[in-house]
């Protein structure tokens, strides 16, 4: 790893967050903005123009992904053979079966392994974190989704974060020919969600609709049931979970680090190759990993992964208990990282008296 301090942005992006595969921001909340909202929402040209940053590519941009990093390079792993777990009621006999996501993609990726392909095709639905398809085909679901990553308060982001981190992330956003001063009244966590979508548009074949994504459109296709496991308020509140300190820090550190294309190829090849090969172990080593974090920092980072992995895992682990004693016959997939470490869902689920077996 060249540069470790990249992990720690884009960690739990990839692999535990749903939306932030989807294409403009991470996540929603219902409960965010009410001045807020009203004032976005005088402004719908604005506001769409600010919450499409990642979707378009304006030529400053495509200068700026011109470094010919090819993500496939960095994929050791010929044929992902993904971590996949099968619950059991002792009881009733019901089943459930479970599988990490991420949420990147190389050249490789599909078709999956017939036995992770077998369990789709039996089940009768998918059980996602939410479904991102649904959020952008629908914009009024978009919106929503947008609205609740603003400012409640009244603040704006400057309000939030150093003048010189503001400023070097404005920059960016002017560079690339995206800042709009609405964008202002966005949070850290929104801000810090539109550069990571740019850092996965300068490499290569990097396919950023990821694993579930795939599912949602193959669950489309064969009018299977799509069933969110979260709520978009929970979707959001892991992306705006930063202290101001930890997204200063992180920000900075992002646009520091964003012409280093190559790095961030290595990055993301580390963590898709963990999932590929069924390293949970290692994903959880990369993220208790603190290195690169500065020491004052340290607590506030590890209060963030808490809540987006830790006490997400306990709803997680509720919803896939639900299902079992409901006989639903879904494949429950969530991102990887929330299977890592002893407080996974998996482990969860052991603990509710549940027999559960790692089958691949």
């Amino acid at each position: 790893m060249k540069n470790k301090k990249i992990l720690c942005a884009f960690l739990t992006a990839l692999l535990a967050v749903s939306a932030v595969s989807c294409g403009s921001s991470d996540e929603s909340s219902e409960e965010s903005t009410t001045g807020t909202s009203e004032a976005v929402t005088e402004d719908t040209s604005a506001e769409k123009e600010s919450t499409d940053v990642s979707e378009n590519t304006t030529e400053a941009e495509t200068e700026k992904s011109a470094d010919n990093v090819d993500i496939n390079d960095y994929i050791t792993s010929e044929q992902p053979e993904p971590a996949l777990w099968k619950v059991t009621d002792k009881e009733s006999g019901n089943e459930l079966y479970m599988m990490g996501t991420i949420h990147i993609a190389g050249d490789n990726t599909f078709p999956l392994p017939d036995y992770i392909m077998d369990v789709y095709e039996s089940c009768d639905g998918i059980a996602v974190e939410y479904d991102v398809n649904a959020i952008e085909s629908d914009y009024s679901l978009m919106q929503e989704f947008v609205f609740s990553m603003a400012y409640a308060d009244g603040s704006t982001i400057k309000d939030h974060l150093s003048e010189e981190t503001y400023e070097k992330a404005k920059g960016y956003f002017q560079e690339i020919g995206q800042y709009n001063e609405l964008l202002d009244i966005y949070t850290s966590g929104f801000w810090i969600s539109q550069i990571q979508s740019m850092a996965l548009l300068s490499i290569e074949n990097m396919n950023s609709s990821g694993v579930d994504a795939t599912f949602l459109s193959y669950a489309a296709e064969d009018n299977k049931e799509i069933v969110n496991i979260e709520t978009l308020e929970i979707q959001a509140a892991a992306i705006t979970a930063y202290s101001d300190e930890l997204a200063d820090y992180l920000l900075e550190d992002l646009i520091d680090n964003i012409d280093d294309v190559e790095s961030l190829a290595e990055t993301f090849g580390e963590m898709y190759n963990a999932w590929a090969d069924g390293d949970i172990d290692l994903l959880a080593d990369i993220d208790s990993d603190t290195e690169g974090i500065p020491e004052e920092l340290i607590d506030d980072y590890m209060e963030y992964q808490n809540f987006v992995v830790n006490e997400r895992n306990e709803g997680m682990a509720e919803k896939a208990a639900e299902f079992i004693e409901n006989g639903d016959n879904y494949f429950f997939m969530v991102g990887a990282l929330h299977f890592a470490g002893d407080n996974g869902v998996d482990d969860m689920l052991e603990d509710m008296g549940y027999t559960v077996e790692r089958i691949a």
